[in-house]
């Protein structure tokens, strides 16, 4: 959805098809049409429902609306910004300040790009909050991709930052035995470097010149970790040296620190891939906390953590009943998603157990461990 509002009017032509991954369980899915719809809260502090209904070719439907700032409280009942149908006609609401006859006529010229898109293109004012809600307010990651988050930790350790010592205390109170982070040159062999540059001369006919020039090998950096052993001797570790917990806990750290330090929303997907329960424990808690999320960011995960969810006692949990969805798959292997609180859960219940348990529904089918026993007994059946 990010990557259709950001991108469908700058990227390709009116010819173009439009990217997309369809549900495949279904007859003839490439001829259904994908929707997507989101309700957030935007850098003005107002309320937006946003969606849109499109297949490979053309944008079908489309509508943003808002909620009214009513003198300190917002409105009840939604406004109109501005809707379109699958004929490329568009209706605009009164709150909708900007050239409307330029904005039909690039409806009908660009019909695979979405309207919203290409009004922010276009510079109009009332809705650039929305586009800059899914272009710089929204982070998504998969948790064990912190890849992603290198080149702005090698930034800022390489200029020392303020952003670097924080992420120094940080990995230091985490409790992996490291004593400090820094910025170190990176020792690349010359044959290594050679060979490659030869590779990238053969392969695409590169300009040695300016690999020299897009790598600038002489001042490459590289992350060492400080650890202290008996006798308080030391030792610095590369990345390559370094376990991948310790790099997954160092990135999320900048990523909080990041996300935290501003209004944004925060998508990670299996957060407990890489990163030990406690420390994923201890990563929620800091949005759950105002006094570490002052600007109220939202984080958003998937995970087959159970402990997050297993206390009992209302005082006690992490997350509250209205923060959990479950996700289970129907007949036709569609996901549907709900939150416990449609179950009738009790205050003092213990979610987690329960979810082990089955009692929700939910978890993985408990005849896998039969079928298991009767292939390894030699029953084909």
């Amino acid at each position: 959805m990010r990557n259709m509002v950001t991108n469908s009017y700058s990227q390709g032509d009116a010819n173009s098809d439009i990217l997309r991954e369809p549900f495949l369980l279904r007859e003839n899915p490439f001829e259904e049409p994908s929707m997507f719809f989101l309700e957030f809260t935007a850098e003005n502090h107002l309320k937006y429902q946003y969606w849109f209904r499109y297949n490979n070719k053309h944008i079908l439907e489309e509508e943003l609306t808002f909620f009214k700032d009513m003198g300190g409280r917002l409105s009840t009942h939604s406004s109109l910004l501005f809707s379109r149908t699958g004929n490329d006609e568009v209706k605009f609401g009164a709150s909708f300040k900007g050239p409307r006859a330029q904005v039909r006529k690039t409806v009908g010229l660009r019909p695979n790009a979405l309207l919203l898109s290409a009004a922010a293109a276009a510079g109009i004012e009332c809705v650039q909050p929305v586009f800059s809600f899914f272009q710089n307010d929204m982070a998504y990651c998969v948790a064990n991709a912190f890849e992603q988050e290198q080149p702005i930790l090698l930034d800022q350790f390489k200029n020392k930052t303020p952003f670097s010592k924080h992420l120094t205390s940080l990995i230091k109170y985490a409790d992996f035995g490291i004593s400090d982070v820094k910025s170190v040159p990176a020792n690349i062999p010359s044959d290594i470097w050679h060979q490659f540059k030869e590779q990238m001369k053969t392969q695409i006919g590169a300009d040695e010149g300016k690999l020299e020039e897009a790598f600038n090998i002489k001042n490459a950096t590289q992350l060492q970790f400080t650890h202290t052993g008996e006798d308080s001797s030391s030792a610095g570790f590369g990345l390559d040296n370094e376990s991948r917990g310790t790099v997954a806990a160092l990135s999320f750290f900048s990523l909080a620190l990041r996300q935290l330090s501003m209004p944004t929303v925060t998508l990670i997907d299996e957060i407990d891939t890489s990163l030990h329960p406690t420390l994923v424990a201890e990563l929620v808690a800091l949005y759950t906390d105002p006094a570490t999320n002052p600007h109220g960011s939202q984080l958003i995960f998937t995970t087959h953590d159970v402990s997050l969810i297993n206390q009992s006692g209302s005082s006690n949990r992490l997350l509250q009943p209205d923060q959990i969805w479950l996700v289970e798959k129907d007949k036709d292997g569609a996901s549907e998603l709900f939150p416990v609180t449609e179950l009738g859960i009790r205050k003092e219940e213990n979610i987690g157990k329960n979810y082990l348990n089955g009692v929700y529904g939910a978890t993985p089918n408990p005849s896998f461990h039969t079928v298991f026993a009767q292939i390894m007994n030699g029953d084909d059946d």
